[in-house]
């Protein structure tokens, strides 16, 4: 397949676009902040459950996953403490908070995209490749969605939404570059990457959306919410 990492670009950018515009309908009709980030709470879940931990699983071994997990994990909370030292959440930085939650998920996308990149680029002569262009297209639907929703609330501008998906997208491209001259002789290596960012995004859902839709509803609303939403990716994951 000829330029394969151009063509994991498009998928990526298209991906994330739709569930942009996906978020921003949704935002526009929402009748509770709290409910949407509930969604987004299972949603994610879902995704790592059925999608993303399974791929490095898959890719390495259980081992590899717990340790990238819990390395994930740790960069988490060392990130957290530095962007919330001294910060202040009060009505007027709200929206700053937002946006801040906004750019730190494209961060961890855009992380997790790399080596997502490499396996495209390593396989690029199999099956294989198809099948994962396939799947860049459609999982990066629902990540749209959860990127995008909190900068939505914040209100941030058109360019830097535009910017934001060529952002997430470039590390597929880049990935697919180094994957193509490398191949697949670092299995264990990305699967550890993969599992660095599920540890990662585990942490952001759970201690900054799920935290955010629990405070602006309550704990049983946003849990049986979330639930529904993992149950819908799951589904959505298991029939594309």
């Amino acid at each position: 397949m000829t330029h394969v990492w151009f063509i994991g670009f498009l998928s990526t950018f298209a991906g994330i676009g739709v569930g942009g515009v996906i978020a921003g309908l949704i935002n526009g009709f929402k009748k509770s902040i709290g409910t949407i980030y509930a969604v987004c709470t299972g949603l994610i879940l879902g995704l790592i459950s059925f999608e993303i931990a399974p791929e490095a699983i898959q890719l390495g071994n259980w081992l590899i996953f717990l340790l990238g997990f819990l390395a994930g994990v740790f960069i988490f909370k060392l990130i957290h403490m530095r962007v919330h030292k001294n910060s202040v959440i009060t009505k007027a930085s709200h929206k700053h908070q937002n946006r801040r939650l906004g750019l730190f998920l494209a961060l961890i996308i855009s992380i997790h995209n790399l080596p997502m990149g490499v396996v495209l680029g390593a396989s690029e002569q199999s099956q294989l490749s198809i099948a994962l262009l396939q799947a860049l297209i459609l999982h990066n639907i629902p990540e749209g969605m959860i990127l995008f929703t909190p900068l939505f609330i914040a209100g941030p501008s058109i360019f830097m939404l535009f910017f934001l998906s060529i952002f997430v997208a470039v590390p597929i491209a880049l990935g697919a570059l180094v994957g193509e001259m490398m191949g697949m002789q670092n299995n264990l290596l990305w699967a550890f990457l993969i599992s660095l960012t599920v540890g990662t995004i585990y942490m952001v859902t759970i201690k900054e959306i799920l935290t955010e839709s629990i405070r602006q509803s309550s704990n049983i609303y946003s849990l049986l919410v979330a639930l529904i939403g993992f149950c819908l990716m799951g589904a959505y994951l298991f029939y594309y």
